[in-house]
């Protein structure tokens, strides 16, 4: 088998470290966490939202990912399409429009930025000129093309002080909620162990990984803590990977290599995880799931919204 050290893995699978380094700190784990209340806004921030229609244009919502938060107040839109630009309008109900993302930083008081699209290409550009302006920022996903980029884009945010965040934001589903509310009850007991799996569709292996991997790293840090080590193992077919074989993903996101791939993940207080995808297998939604092993249960959270709990260390479908 080839060994390959951390970064090369990284690298070589595009998992671009967003799931916890590029978030700063991810929040410790929920057990130790329930406690703790988050202070109240001492001011009201003024927000924006960029975007680039024809060029992944505002992915997963993001131009209405700061609408509605107490203490945040949306105040204009950019994106160099002008029927992209009118369409976000009419989704934000923002008037103050902007073709070019610069002319608005400059005239706009912004406070925090959301940086929408779907394509990875004009991220580190994006991410840099609004850390630059002292502008903290929430950021589509995947982060960056490469560890690069993304190493010159947190540099930037801590040369200005600047937070910087990925929108991982099953974390803040009613779903997750639900099974962090099971697991601060002690429904499972001690954790143990958690299996997660991607939606083995067209883009399994290495691009499952980077589109849906960031999602269940982010909950398995939501649970256990920081990882302490990586370990991945990579087909194409039969082939283990080697360093020369990436390919262009099926969207503008970086190379991504494998089409059947295997990570673990060691954290705290001997809990491990697993993450695995096989390419082309029909899949879908309910493939997307976490499993959460504890001494005394099991939590399993499918497809983002469907929770369950079974009692017992071990699956026991007579149960």
């Amino acid at each position: 088998m080839q060994k390959i050290d951390r970064r090369t893995f990284l690298e070589k699978s595009q998992f671009v470290l967003a799931g916890s380094a590029a978030l700063g700190a991810v929040v410790p784990p929920v057990a130790k966490a329930a406690s703790t209340k988050a202070s109240p806004l001492k001011k009201v921030y003024r927000a924006a939202a960029i975007g680039s229609t024809g060029h992944g244009g505002f992915g997963h919502q993001m131009d209405r990912a700061l609408l509605g938060i107490p203490g945040v107040e949306l105040v204009a839109v950019a994106d160099d399409n002008r029927a992209g630009l009118e369409a976000a309008a009419k989704r934000t109900g923002v008037t103050r429009l902007y073709s070019d993302y610069k002319k608005m930083l400059a005239e706009e008081k912004i406070d925090l930025v959301s940086i929408g699209p779907r394509h990875a290409q004009r991220h580190e550009e994006l991410v840099v000129t609004c850390a630059d302006q002292g502008k903290h920022i929430y950021c589509e996903k995947p982060l960056a093309m490469d560890l690069a980029s993304t190493d010159r884009m947190i540099e930037a945010c801590d040369s200005s002080d600047v937070k910087l965040a990925v929108a991982v934001s099953i974390r803040a589903s009613p779903a997750i909620a639900k099974a962090v509310k099971m697991f601060n009850q002690g429904r499972i007991g001690k954790l143990l162990r958690m299996r997660a799996n991607g939606k083995d569709d067209d883009r399994g292996g290495g691009e499952d990984l980077m589109v849906l991997g960031y999602h269940l790293l982010d909950l398995m840090c939501l649970f256990a803590g920081n990882p302490q080590w990586v370990f991945a193992h990579i087909l194409e077919g039969d082939q283990e990977v080697t360093q020369t074989g990436g390919h262009p993903a099926s969207e503008p996101i970086g190379s991504v290599a494998g089409d059947c791939l295997a990570a673990m993940y060691g954290f705290p207080n001997q809990v491990h995880g697993y993450i695995d995808s096989h390419r082309g297998l029909q899949g879908g939604r309910d493939r997307f799931c976490l499993e959460i092993y504890g001494s005394k249960g099991i939590i399993v959270v499918r497809s983002g919204s469907d929770v369950m709990w079974f009692e017992g260390p071990v699956f026991n479908p007579a149960q």
